[in-house]
Protein backbone atom coordinates (compact mmCIF):
# COMPACT_ATOMS: atom_id res chain seq x y z
CA UNK A 1 0.00 0.00 0.00
CA UNK A 2 1.23 3.22 -1.05
CA UNK A 3 2.34 5.53 1.97
CA UNK A 4 -0.75 8.13 2.24
CA UNK A 5 -2.95 5.96 1.21
CA UNK A 6 -4.30 4.10 4.00
CA UNK A 7 -7.37 3.07 6.10
CA UNK A 8 -8.84 5.38 8.86
CA UNK A 9 -11.56 4.88 11.18
CA UNK A 10 -13.89 7.66 12.75
CA UNK A 11 -15.28 6.32 16.02
CA UNK A 12 -18.39 7.87 17.28
CA UNK A 13 -20.63 7.15 19.91
CA UNK A 14 -23.20 5.38 18.53
CA UNK A 15 -24.67 3.55 15.52
CA UNK A 16 -27.29 6.32 14.21
CA UNK A 17 -23.97 8.35 14.24
CA UNK A 18 -22.01 6.35 11.87
CA UNK A 19 -23.99 7.07 8.26
CA UNK A 20 -24.37 10.41 9.02
CA UNK A 21 -20.55 11.39 10.31
CA UNK A 22 -18.87 8.96 7.83
CA UNK A 23 -21.15 10.94 4.86
CA UNK A 24 -19.40 14.61 6.01
CA UNK A 25 -16.09 13.55 5.71
CA UNK A 26 -16.11 11.48 2.82
CA UNK A 27 -17.93 14.26 0.85
CA UNK A 28 -14.78 16.36 1.98
CA UNK A 29 -12.07 13.49 1.37
CA UNK A 30 -9.25 14.87 -0.69
CA UNK A 31 -6.93 12.57 0.58
CA UNK A 32 -6.35 8.61 -0.95
CA UNK A 33 -7.27 7.48 2.58
CA UNK A 34 -10.06 5.04 2.89
CA UNK A 35 -12.65 6.11 5.33
CA UNK A 36 -15.04 3.62 7.64
CA UNK A 37 -17.08 4.37 10.55
CA UNK A 38 -17.41 2.38 13.92
CA UNK A 39 -18.33 2.87 17.33
CA UNK A 40 -16.94 1.05 20.37
CA UNK A 41 -19.28 -1.39 20.56
CA UNK A 42 -18.08 -2.57 17.16
CA UNK A 43 -14.82 -3.61 18.32
CA UNK A 44 -13.94 -7.56 18.34
CA UNK A 45 -10.91 -7.36 20.69
CA UNK A 46 -10.80 -11.19 20.03
CA UNK A 47 -10.59 -11.02 16.17
CA UNK A 48 -8.90 -8.41 15.80
CA UNK A 49 -10.88 -6.89 13.49
CA UNK A 50 -13.59 -3.75 13.75
CA UNK A 51 -17.34 -4.01 11.90
CA UNK A 52 -17.86 -0.46 10.25
CA UNK A 53 -20.04 0.99 7.75
CA UNK A 54 -18.43 2.73 4.63
CA UNK A 55 -19.41 3.24 1.07
CA UNK A 56 -18.88 1.51 -2.29
CA UNK A 57 -20.38 3.04 -5.38
CA UNK A 58 -22.46 4.93 -3.93
CA UNK A 59 -23.84 2.08 -1.66
CA UNK A 60 -23.66 2.09 2.12
CA UNK A 61 -22.39 -1.58 3.22
CA UNK A 62 -21.35 -2.74 6.56
CA UNK A 63 -18.01 -4.90 7.03
CA UNK A 64 -15.18 -6.37 8.92
CA UNK A 65 -12.39 -4.09 8.51
CA UNK A 66 -8.27 -4.76 9.97
CA UNK A 67 -7.20 -2.31 12.80
CA UNK A 68 -6.72 0.51 10.77
CA UNK A 69 -3.50 2.75 10.68
CA UNK A 70 -6.04 5.65 12.03
CA UNK A 71 -8.49 6.28 14.23
CA UNK A 72 -10.13 9.88 14.71
CA UNK A 73 -12.30 9.43 18.27
CA UNK A 74 -15.35 11.72 17.13
CA UNK A 75 -16.79 10.10 20.90
CA UNK A 76 -18.27 12.95 23.24
CA UNK A 77 -16.98 10.63 26.31
CA UNK A 78 -13.84 10.30 27.89
CA UNK A 79 -13.26 6.24 27.44
CA UNK A 80 -9.40 5.99 28.55
CA UNK A 81 -9.82 2.43 28.53
CA UNK A 82 -10.46 1.94 24.69
CA UNK A 83 -7.88 4.18 24.06
CA UNK A 84 -4.82 3.03 25.81
CA UNK A 85 -6.11 -0.43 24.08
CA UNK A 86 -6.89 0.85 21.02
CA UNK A 87 -2.99 1.98 21.26
CA UNK A 88 -1.27 -0.67 22.21
CA UNK A 89 -2.51 -2.28 18.73
CA UNK A 90 -2.14 0.42 16.34
CA UNK A 91 0.31 3.17 17.89
CA UNK A 92 -0.15 5.10 20.49
CA UNK A 93 0.10 8.57 18.62
CA UNK A 94 -1.73 6.91 15.87
CA UNK A 95 -5.34 7.43 17.87
CA UNK A 96 -6.04 11.43 17.92
CA UNK A 97 -8.61 13.28 20.24
CA UNK A 98 -7.88 10.35 22.90
CA UNK A 99 -10.08 13.22 24.93
CA UNK A 100 -12.97 15.67 23.83
CA UNK A 101 -15.26 16.34 27.01
CA UNK A 102 -13.20 18.58 28.82
CA UNK A 103 -13.50 19.44 32.74
CA UNK A 104 -13.98 23.35 32.67
CA UNK A 105 -12.05 23.88 36.41
CA UNK A 106 -8.93 21.68 34.91
CA UNK A 107 -8.95 23.51 31.60
CA UNK A 108 -9.00 27.00 33.73
CA UNK A 109 -5.90 25.51 35.77
CA UNK A 110 -4.14 24.97 32.36
CA UNK A 111 -4.85 27.76 30.64
CA UNK A 112 -4.21 29.98 33.81
CA UNK A 113 -0.17 29.34 33.69
CA UNK A 114 -0.01 30.98 30.94
CA UNK A 115 -3.11 33.16 29.69
CA UNK A 116 -4.17 34.31 32.80
CA UNK A 117 -4.83 37.97 31.53
CA UNK A 118 -7.34 36.48 28.81
CA UNK A 119 -9.47 34.85 31.67
CA UNK A 120 -12.34 35.92 34.10
CA UNK A 121 -12.08 34.28 37.62
CA UNK A 122 -13.27 30.83 38.09
CA UNK A 123 -13.55 28.99 41.02
CA UNK A 124 -15.28 25.53 41.93
CA UNK A 125 -18.74 25.92 42.81
CA UNK A 126 -19.61 26.02 46.59
CA UNK A 127 -22.03 27.87 48.63
CA UNK A 128 -19.94 30.16 50.12
CA UNK A 129 -17.74 31.18 46.89
CA UNK A 130 -21.20 32.17 44.85
CA UNK A 131 -21.82 34.97 47.56
CA UNK A 132 -18.22 36.18 47.60
CA UNK A 133 -17.78 36.40 43.63
CA UNK A 134 -21.27 37.63 43.67
CA UNK A 135 -20.15 40.28 46.19
CA UNK A 136 -17.26 41.16 44.08
CA UNK A 137 -18.51 41.32 40.61
CA UNK A 138 -22.62 41.92 41.17
CA UNK A 139 -22.34 39.28 37.93
CA UNK A 140 -21.18 35.63 37.91
CA UNK A 141 -22.11 32.35 35.67
CA UNK A 142 -22.45 29.18 37.28
CA UNK A 143 -21.74 26.05 34.64
CA UNK A 144 -21.38 22.27 34.58
CA UNK A 145 -18.01 21.39 34.21
CA UNK A 146 -18.42 18.80 32.18
CA UNK A 147 -21.38 21.33 30.38
CA UNK A 148 -23.02 20.58 26.92
CA UNK A 149 -24.36 23.59 24.45
CA UNK A 150 -25.15 26.03 27.35
CA UNK A 151 -27.40 23.60 29.21
CA UNK A 152 -28.46 24.02 32.93
CA UNK A 153 -25.99 27.17 33.27
CA UNK A 154 -27.45 30.17 35.31
CA UNK A 155 -26.89 33.73 35.13
CA UNK A 156 -26.66 35.27 38.38
CA UNK A 157 -26.98 39.26 39.13
CA UNK A 158 -27.47 41.31 42.06
CA UNK A 159 -29.35 44.56 41.09
CA UNK A 160 -29.29 48.04 42.23
CA UNK A 161 -32.72 46.85 44.54
CA UNK A 162 -30.38 44.38 46.42
CA UNK A 163 -32.71 42.20 44.66
CA UNK A 164 -30.85 38.85 43.05
CA UNK A 165 -32.05 37.67 39.68
CA UNK A 166 -30.95 34.01 38.44
CA UNK A 167 -31.61 33.35 34.19
CA UNK A 168 -31.39 30.61 32.55
CA UNK A 169 -30.62 31.04 28.71
CA UNK A 170 -32.41 34.16 28.99
CA UNK A 171 -30.99 37.86 30.71
CA UNK A 172 -34.66 37.77 32.27
CA UNK A 173 -34.85 35.86 35.56
CA UNK A 174 -36.19 32.48 36.36
CA UNK A 175 -35.88 32.88 39.48
CA UNK A 176 -35.86 35.99 41.95
CA UNK A 177 -34.75 35.87 45.55
CA UNK A 178 -34.47 38.44 47.89
CA UNK A 179 -31.32 37.79 50.55
CA UNK A 180 -27.78 35.20 50.42
CA UNK A 181 -29.58 32.81 52.20
CA UNK A 182 -32.59 31.96 49.80
CA UNK A 183 -29.82 32.73 47.55
CA UNK A 184 -27.67 29.47 48.26
CA UNK A 185 -30.83 27.25 48.78
CA UNK A 186 -32.11 28.42 44.95
CA UNK A 187 -28.79 27.62 43.48
CA UNK A 188 -28.16 24.69 45.55
CA UNK A 189 -31.05 23.08 44.17
CA UNK A 190 -30.59 23.53 40.79
CA UNK A 191 -26.70 22.46 40.98
CA UNK A 192 -27.40 19.13 43.04
CA UNK A 193 -24.68 17.08 43.17
CA UNK A 194 -23.55 18.02 39.78
CA UNK A 195 -19.71 19.49 39.46
CA UNK A 196 -19.97 23.25 38.92
CA UNK A 197 -17.69 26.06 38.40
CA UNK A 198 -18.75 30.00 38.86
CA UNK A 199 -17.24 32.49 36.73
CA UNK A 200 -17.03 35.96 36.44
CA UNK A 201 -19.56 37.90 34.41
CA UNK A 202 -17.84 39.81 31.53
CA UNK A 203 -19.57 42.82 30.44
CA UNK A 204 -19.66 41.44 27.04
CA UNK A 205 -20.22 43.18 23.89
CA UNK A 206 -23.29 43.29 22.06
CA UNK A 207 -24.56 43.92 18.14
CA UNK A 208 -27.41 45.22 17.17
CA UNK A 209 -28.75 44.23 20.71
CA UNK A 210 -27.58 40.99 20.20
CA UNK A 211 -24.63 39.11 22.40
CA UNK A 212 -22.53 37.27 20.40
CA UNK A 213 -19.22 35.20 21.17
CA UNK A 214 -16.35 34.48 18.94
CA UNK A 215 -15.48 30.68 18.36
CA UNK A 216 -12.22 29.81 16.93
CA UNK A 217 -11.79 26.38 15.32
CA UNK A 218 -8.53 25.46 15.90
CA UNK A 219 -7.31 21.95 14.05
CA UNK A 220 -3.63 20.19 13.18
CA UNK A 221 -3.45 20.20 9.67
CA UNK A 222 -1.29 18.45 7.26
CA UNK A 223 2.10 19.34 8.61
CA UNK A 224 0.62 17.93 12.54
CA UNK A 225 0.79 21.71 13.16
CA UNK A 226 -2.33 23.51 14.76
CA UNK A 227 -4.07 26.32 12.90
CA UNK A 228 -6.99 28.44 13.16
CA UNK A 229 -9.73 26.57 10.49
CA UNK A 230 -12.49 29.36 10.56
CA UNK A 231 -13.44 32.17 13.32
CA UNK A 232 -17.23 32.82 13.66
CA UNK A 233 -19.75 34.26 15.54
CA UNK A 234 -23.04 33.50 16.80
CA UNK A 235 -25.60 35.82 17.79
CA UNK A 236 -27.51 34.81 20.52
CA UNK A 237 -31.44 35.74 20.37
CA UNK A 238 -32.21 39.21 21.78
CA UNK A 239 -32.76 38.60 25.72
CA UNK A 240 -30.57 35.50 25.92
CA UNK A 241 -27.01 34.89 26.89
CA UNK A 242 -26.70 31.90 25.70
CA UNK A 243 -25.05 31.97 22.20
CA UNK A 244 -25.74 28.40 21.68
CA UNK A 245 -29.21 29.18 21.12
CA UNK A 246 -27.73 31.67 18.36
CA UNK A 247 -30.39 33.22 15.80
CA UNK A 248 -27.39 33.16 13.25
CA UNK A 249 -24.09 32.37 12.45
CA UNK A 250 -21.58 34.63 10.69
CA UNK A 251 -17.62 34.71 10.14
CA UNK A 252 -16.64 36.95 12.91
CA UNK A 253 -14.45 39.51 11.00
CA UNK A 254 -18.08 40.92 9.02
CA UNK A 255 -19.61 41.07 13.24
CA UNK A 256 -16.18 42.79 14.38
CA UNK A 257 -15.82 45.01 10.68
CA UNK A 258 -19.79 46.85 12.15
CA UNK A 259 -18.04 47.39 15.66
CA UNK A 260 -14.50 48.62 14.94
CA UNK A 261 -12.43 50.55 12.38
CA UNK A 262 -10.17 48.18 10.03
CA UNK A 263 -6.94 48.73 11.72
CA UNK A 264 -8.49 48.15 15.26
CA UNK A 265 -10.42 44.54 13.70
CA UNK A 266 -7.31 43.13 12.46
CA UNK A 267 -5.69 43.96 15.72
CA UNK A 268 -8.33 41.67 17.17
CA UNK A 269 -8.15 39.14 14.69
CA UNK A 270 -4.24 38.80 15.52
CA UNK A 271 -5.05 38.09 19.17
CA UNK A 272 -7.15 35.96 18.46
CA UNK A 273 -5.32 33.77 16.62
CA UNK A 274 -2.48 34.08 18.82
CA UNK A 275 -4.36 33.48 22.09
CA UNK A 276 -6.45 30.35 20.25
CA UNK A 277 -3.77 28.44 19.10
CA UNK A 278 -1.93 29.07 22.64
CA UNK A 279 -4.87 28.13 24.37
CA UNK A 280 -4.79 24.39 21.74
CA UNK A 281 -1.14 23.73 22.51
CA UNK A 282 -1.51 24.51 25.82
CA UNK A 283 -4.24 22.02 26.62
CA UNK A 284 -2.78 19.16 24.66
CA UNK A 285 0.69 20.09 26.67
CA UNK A 286 -1.07 20.24 29.79
CA UNK A 287 -3.95 16.77 29.51
CA UNK A 288 -0.70 14.64 27.94
CA UNK A 289 -3.35 13.68 25.33
CA UNK A 290 -2.94 13.17 21.94
CA UNK A 291 -5.61 15.68 20.23
CA UNK A 292 -6.41 17.25 16.68
CA UNK A 293 -9.09 19.67 17.18
CA UNK A 294 -10.74 21.99 19.55
CA UNK A 295 -13.04 25.35 19.64
CA UNK A 296 -12.08 28.22 21.72
CA UNK A 297 -14.71 30.27 22.73
CA UNK A 298 -14.33 33.84 23.27
CA UNK A 299 -15.99 37.50 23.89
CA UNK A 300 -15.33 41.02 23.68
CA UNK A 301 -16.20 43.36 26.66
CA UNK A 302 -17.13 46.58 26.57
CA UNK A 303 -13.89 48.01 26.60
CA UNK A 304 -12.76 45.93 23.44
CA UNK A 305 -10.57 42.93 25.80
CA UNK A 306 -10.57 39.70 24.51
CA UNK A 307 -11.34 37.10 27.33
CA UNK A 308 -11.54 33.11 27.07
CA UNK A 309 -15.06 31.92 28.09
CA UNK A 310 -14.41 28.47 27.38
CA UNK A 311 -12.67 25.44 25.24
CA UNK A 312 -14.59 22.85 23.22
CA UNK A 313 -13.03 19.22 22.43
CA UNK A 314 -15.49 18.27 20.38
CA UNK A 315 -16.87 21.26 18.12
CA UNK A 316 -20.01 21.64 16.63
CA UNK A 317 -19.21 20.38 13.20
CA UNK A 318 -23.18 22.11 11.97
CA UNK A 319 -22.07 24.94 12.89
CA UNK A 320 -20.45 25.69 9.59
CA UNK A 321 -22.82 24.14 7.72
CA UNK A 322 -23.75 27.79 6.30
CA UNK A 323 -20.70 29.62 6.96
CA UNK A 324 -18.13 29.60 2.67
CA UNK A 325 -15.29 27.03 3.01
CA UNK A 326 -16.73 25.08 5.33
CA UNK A 327 -15.29 21.85 3.67
CA UNK A 328 -11.93 22.74 5.50
CA UNK A 329 -14.07 21.69 8.89
CA UNK A 330 -13.73 18.42 7.70
CA UNK A 331 -10.41 18.27 5.66
CA UNK A 332 -8.46 19.29 8.02
CA UNK A 333 -8.85 16.10 10.61
CA UNK A 334 -8.66 14.15 7.24
CA UNK A 335 -5.50 15.65 6.32
CA UNK A 336 -3.64 15.20 9.68
CA UNK A 337 -4.55 11.24 9.83
CA UNK A 338 -2.63 11.33 6.81
CA UNK A 339 0.17 12.94 7.93
CA UNK A 340 -0.04 10.59 11.17
CA UNK A 341 -0.38 7.61 8.91
CA UNK A 342 3.07 8.73 6.74
CA UNK A 343 4.88 9.07 10.05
Amino acid sequence: MDKGSGLVGIMVANQYERKYALQKYLNCNTTNLKLFCFTPADIDWKRNCITGIHRINRKWLLSKFPFPDVVYNRCYRFNAQIIERLGTIIGSNKCFNHINQFNKHEVHIHLSQWLAQYLPETILYDKENVLRLLDTHKVIYVKPCYGNKGESVYRVEVKDSKAIHIGEHHFSPKIIVEDSLQLQESIDKLVGSTPYIIQKGVDIQSLNEQVFDIRVLAQKNKRGQWSATNVVSRLAHKGCFNTSMCEKVCLSEKALKQLYPPDKVDAIIRSIYDISLRAAEIIEMGTHCHLGELSVDLVLDSAGFLWIIEVNGKPQKELYDEIDKRDSVYKRPLEYAQFLQKK
